[in-house]
Order: structure tokens, then C-alpha cells, then sequence
């Protein structure tokens, strides 16, 4: 959670601080409030906030994890489509089939991933263009672009 803390600008990390920090006052003042409903709603609150949290920063935190983990590679593009889910109007995700191409020798292998790709960087993005890859070395099958 960190890293995704650190990738915010200042802007958006005070944002992040300040309403972390109205949720524990809210917190307090329910369970000041009445101590046995307000816990529970507490409770009911932080697990809704975090599962929330959870389901919309893993993908991001797990493609970090491989790209500072994983083996370089080069991969071929097959096929690009869009998922139709685009990030601050400008990074569109996009669904790619890739021919990857392991750095021992082994023979290539077709593997399906998504990436966030910046709506002008497109044109670079097309079938049969080879791009750096890097491979989860416990599993070939996740693939994250470089």
C-alpha cells in the first residue's frame, strides 16, 4: 500500500492523510456516541473502505511486484483491443495477446495480459511490434509490459 501511496502527488497524498484522518474521527465520535453500535459500524465501515481499496489498487500493486521481480523478455503483439475502462481520461486498458519470448532460449509461448497505455502512445501498440516484457519467474504466464 506504500508504493501506491508514494505514486500520488502531493495534492493527492495530503488528500489521502486528511480523509484517513476524518474517518478516524468519525470513527471515535460513533463509538463515543454508543459504544456498542458504533463499533459495529466501524467496523462494518473500515472492512467495506478496504475491501474497496483492495479490489481497485491490487492489479497495480501486483504489476509493480513483477516489474521490480520478474525476468526481462522481449514479447511480439498479436492482438490489441480495447477493455473500454480508461484511467484519468487519458490511459485507456487495453487487453494484448503476446508471443513471449523466454530469455533462455526456450521456444516462444502466447500469453494474454492487460495494460494501461496512454491514449497517444497507441500508434506504438500494434500487432507485430516486439516489446520489453517482464515475466513472473513462478509463473510464465503472468506477463507485465515494461
Amino acid at each position: 500500500m506504500w508504493e501506491i501511496f508514494k505514486s500520488f502527488n502531493l495534492a493527492g497524498r495530503i488528500g489521502m492523510v486528511v480523509g484517513a484522518l476524518g474517518a478516524l474521527a468519525g470513527a471515535a465520535a460513533a463509538i463515543v456516541a454508543d459504544p456498542v453500535v458504533g463499533t459495529i459500524l466501524v467496523v462494518v465501515f473500515f472492512g467495506i473502505i478496504i475491501t474497496a481499496f483492495w479490489f481497485a489498487w491490487r492489479p497495480q500493486v501486483q504489476r509493480n511486484r513483477l516489474v521490480r521481480q520478474g525476468v526481462a523478455a522481449w514479447g511480439t503483439i498479436l492482438s490489441i483491443q480495447e477493455t473500454g475502462w480508461t484511467v484519468q481520461g487519458n490511459y485507456g486498458q487495453a487487453k494484448l495477446r503476446l508471443s513471449v519470448e523466454p530469455p533462455d532460449g526456450s521456444s516462444p509461448y502466447e500469453v494474454e495480459t492487460r495494460s494501461l497505455i496512454n491514449r497517444f502512445d497507441i500508434p506504438q501498440y500494434q500487432p507485430g511490434t516486439r516489446v520489453q516484457v517482464v515475466i513472473d519467474p513462478r509463473d510464465p504466464q503472468k506477463v507485465a509490459i515494461a
